[in-house]
């Protein structure tokens, strides 16, 4: 990976030190100066807006639940195949992109979606390109997480399987953290993804998810300008050959246009003439251990605020949502243990967690690591995503933040099914290496902690009812 262009330099350049705060920008021309981090006069809206005229199609707020167990879906165990219809489509749409709960914040609205987001900013749009869907006719959607409905923004797809289209809007995330946004967007998006095939795996309609594909016409298959809004991935439901060949213009709706330029470059870098194979699904775990349904545990998950330093989680928490979680998934990833029954506290590079590479107590220097954030030490251990940049370039560098969000989503549900609770979190990049004991050009992805609960989330609502929330205030430092 070339540090100096494309994603290799947007990588260096949003870089934390422990001598810069996070929020201030690197002393570079390349990266924007003149944005102020949440600023509330400069406040995206959560969604695209699309002026009235397009067909909409509201989708059927009852959700056909499959009732699958959450463990289940995670251990890639087989699903009975349900038919593909307006009401399913629309359930895994809801599972994973849905408003399931609101709250206020500074006198505005926040809408919180089925999956996670860093900030609470869902920088991401969800697009269907249907093909034999009962009750919708072929043709190009965007999904309306809100109204819980499809707008149709362009006629139908050369293409044999329906398939989703998640796009990424670097200004919606880039408002709290810059040009660093742009890793959010495959961070979130791979959250998003694990959550969307989750929901596809449960009624039998066999996802297949890809990372490489042709940008310009997907881009065109759903009106993204490549600037303001790019795809990230696809999630095809079924084996056929992807309904992505544009067959006309799309409707391109409406975004603020604030560009990251460096951001700009970093996609355009890596993009693609080619369609490439879906991504490995992994071996079916033989262990599946008792669980609510998929749907159930959806609407109960949150990304945790608090954890409760002094309670423990059992080992079997430990290692069966590692194993779910990280099923065809080779991006390496280490294991910060703090309190896990009948495990020493230390460091572990997974697999193996039989012997610790470092042993004892990492509560402190975690906490340091990420930014004094106390979730970093209070947590039962922390999942740890980096990789040797060597072998990346700007197309696999997505592919490697991705697959850590992927890997960070389902670890929320793993551990939510299992009575854990989970969160995302970022980290002073030039200190991973010492923690890890790697060499200091390695590439940190992300860390996931997974914990007691200190309180227990409202459960989230059904379509057009979501249920209203306080947000709960993080703490810093040690608790």
């Amino acid at each position: 990976m070339d540090l100096e262009s494309g994603a290799g330099l947007l990588h260096r350049l949003t870089s934390y030190l422990p001598d810069r705060e996070w929020d201030v920008p690197v002393d570079d021309p390349r990266v924007r100066h003149d944005l102020v981090p949440n600023d509330p006069g400069t406040l995206p809206p959560p969604m695209k807006g699309y002026p009235a005229g397009p067909p909409v199609l509201e989708l059927p707020r009852e959700l056909p639940d499959p009732g699958v167990p959450a463990t289940a879906v995670l251990a890639g165990a087989a699903s009975p195949a349900h038919v593909l219809d307006a009401a399913q489509l629309g359930r895994v749409l809801f599972l994973g992109a849905g408003v399931v709960r609101t709250a206020e914040r500074n006198g505005r609205p926040v809408l919180y979606r089925a999956s996670g987001s860093a900030g609470a900013r869902f920088p991401l749009e969800v697009y269907a390109s249907t093909r034999d869907v009962a009750g919708v006719p072929d043709g190009v959607y965007w999904y309306d997480p809100a109204r819980h409905a499809l707008v149709q923004v362009g006629p139908a797809a050369d293409g044999a399987a329906t398939t989703l289209v998640v796009t990424g809007v670097p200004w919606r995330t880039g408002w709290r953290y810059a040009e660093r946004g742009w890793r959010h967007l495959y961070w979130d998006a791979g959250t998003l993804l694990s959550q969307l095939a989750a929901a596809a795996a449960s009624a039998g309609l066999a996802p297949r998810l890809r990372s490489l594909f042709s940008d310009a016409p997907v881009r065109r298959l759903v009106g993204a300008d490549g600037v303001h809004e790019y795809p990230l991935a696809l999630l095809t439901l079924g084996d056929g050959d992807p309904a992505i060949g544009p067959a006309g213009p799309a409707l391109p709706g409406e975004l603020p246009p604030v560009e990251f330029p460096l951001c700009t470059a970093a996609q355009r870098a890596g993009e693609r003439n080619e369609l490439g194979a879906p991504w490995p699904a992994g071996d079916p775990l033989p262990d599946v251990p008792p669980s609510g349904s998929l749907d159930e545990v959806i609407r109960r998950r949150g990304s945790q605020r608090r954890m409760d330093r002094s309670g423990t989680l059992s080992r079997r928490q430990l290692e069966w949502p590692l194993a779910a979680a990280l099923r065809g998934v080779a991006v390496p990833h280490w294991v910060a243990v703090h309190g896990v029954d009948d495990t020493a506290p230390g460091l572990y590079r997974w697999p193996d967690l039989s012997r610790p590479l470092r042993a004892g107590n990492l509560r402190g220097e975690l906490l340091r690591v990420c930014l004094d954030q106390s979730l970093a030490g209070d947590a039962g251990y922390v999942v740890i995503a980096a990789t040797p940049p060597a072998a990346l370039d700007d197309r696999t560098y997505r592919d490697a933040q991705l697959a850590a969000g992927l890997v960070e989503g389902r670890l929320h549900l793993a551990a939510y099914a299992l009575g854990a609770s989970a969160s995302g979190m970022t980290f002073v990049d030039s200190a991973v290496p010492a923690l890890l004991g790697e060499p200091d050009d390695l590439a940190t992805l992300l860390f996931t902690c997974v914990g007691v609960p200190e309180y227990a989330s409202r459960a989230g609502g059904a379509p057009g009812a979501p249920v209203a929330v306080r947000p709960v205030i993080p703490r810093l430092g040690a608790s």
